[in-house]
Order: structure tokens, then sequence, then C-alpha cells
């Protein structure tokens, strides 16, 4: 006798079991590399040499992922493609749109916007300043731990409850230049932001570079992005970042409200 699946669960006899194997292989180049050798996606997708070679071969052919001069594998501009269709009826990024500009005019600095995935928040969307000086890390489609950086840990903040689970589930919480972040510490920022209203990153991904995050919500009052202004902090007054803050804050409730928050 069989049982039927339970919620969330796939039935054998509904799904193609290869097609699940290949989204995993495609996702597995979420994060921050965007080049994977054979070895490093078998390991992160536990599958065997053989499956995966034949995954690759198959996604290779249908213009997914491609050999690099390094014979690693990356994804083609196809999925970019796909990504952007999706992108271009999201309703948060074409209200934030204008926000952005304001804050990027304003303040010739780049202007981020970022949404959260796990224990992670992956870039939606960016204006870059016209500085000489470039100081971006992150690019659209392109993610940050949600301990560092500005946006990120702006969203954290507020998604503690559900998020910070899955941060401190996914292994030792370090800074580019290695030091470790001990949750006790973490917990005592997070607290930090909430009564000030907004985050403040120095350092912490970029030596040199400061970010503010400030986060938008939904009609329903959820954290679901957050807008961030980053660059030199040699270029980081007091006074500016105070200008800076208030401008974020306000732009980010100028979304909200265009998303149908009333709080």
């Amino acid at each position: 006798m069989t049982t039927a699946a339970g919620p969330g669960e796939l039935d054998p006899k509904n799904h193609i079991a290869s097609i699940i194997k290949a989204t995993t292989v495609l996702e597995a180049f979420k994060g921050d590399r965007t080049e994977l050798s054979l070895a490093e996606l078998m390991k992160k997708c536990g599958y065997s040499r053989t499956t995966m070679y034949r995954i690759l071969s198959t996604l290779e052919v249908a213009g997914w992922v491609e050999r690099t001069r390094s014979a690693d594998y990356r994804l083609t501009l196809r999925v970019f493609e796909l990504g952007s269709a999706v992108l271009g009826s999201f309703d948060l990024r074409t209200e934030a749109s204008h926000v952005m500009s304001e804050l990027a005019a304003r303040f010739d600095e780049h202007v981020y916007l970022l949404v959260p995935d796990g224990a992670r928040a992956v870039c939606l969307d960016l204006i870059e300043s016209s500085q000489p000086i470039r100081v971006m890390v992150l690019t659209v489609g392109r993610s940050l731990p949600l301990y560092l950086g500005g946006a990120p840990i702006a969203l954290l903040a507020e998604l503690e409850e559900t998020a910070l689970p899955q941060v401190l589930g996914a292994g030792p919480m370090l800074t580019p230049s290695g030091e470790e972040i001990t949750e006790a510490q973490l917990r005592s920022r997070l607290t930090e932001i909430r009564k000030r209203g907004y985050s403040i990153s120095v350092g912490d991904v970029t030596p040199g570079v400061a970010a503010l995050g400030a986060c938008i919500h939904d009609r329903k009052g959820h954290a679901v992005a957050a807008l961030s202004v980053g660059g030199l902090s040699a270029d980081m007054s007091d006074t500016r970042q105070t200008e800076m803050a208030q401008a974020l804050m306000d732009g980010a409730r100028t979304v909200s409200r265009r998303l149908g928050f009333v709080g």
C-alpha cells in the first residue's frame, strides 16, 4: 500500500529525478564563487563523478553552463536573462528604483537593493557612483552573508528570529580578514541596529569602505528588502553619515509605503 506525499514532499510518480538533480547543480553556483570545478560541485551536491559529469554535459548542451579556460564550470548569460525576465515584473525593484536614483544623485555613492535569501542577502539592483575609485563589491545576483555589510545586517536585525538560526547553522561567521564574529557580538550589534533604526558597516566587507543599511517593509510589515548606501570610510564624516542615514531611512519608508505598508 502506498501513501500520498505530504505537504512540501515530492510524489515519486509525479516528478523527474534528473530535473531535480539538474536544478540542484544550478543552485550550487549561488554564493561568492562564479566558477566551480567538477570536484567542488560533487562535494556541494553529493553526486558521483559520473552523475555530475552527465548533468553538467547536458546543461552545457542546453546552454545553461559553460566551461572556462581552466576547465571549471560557470553559469551562462541565459540564466541571467531568465532572472532578468522575472525581475522585470518584480514590483519591489520597480518601486525602489526612483528612491535609489534620488539617493545616488544626492550623495554620489553606490546605492544597493538587497533581498534576504536564507542565510545570505542577494543584490537585486544597484546604482554605481561616478567616482573614479571603484569600491563596489556586490553586483546584481551576487550575495553576502547576512552578518556582513550594511543592507544584509539591517535585514538580519529585523529577521533575527527566523534568519539568525540559519546564519549560525551555516558555519563560522568570519570577516574577509579571517576574524571570527561570536554569536554574542552579533546579537549585541543587532540590538543596537534595531534601536538606531539603521545599520552601520565599516570595513567588515572591504577595508576602507563603509555602508549604511535600512529595511523596506511590505504591507504586512515584514522586512522584505533593504536599501544601502556605501562609499569610502574617509568620506563618511559624522555629519555626512547622519545626513545619509536620515535620507536612507526616509527612502526605505517611501518604498515601504509604495508596497502598501502603513505602519
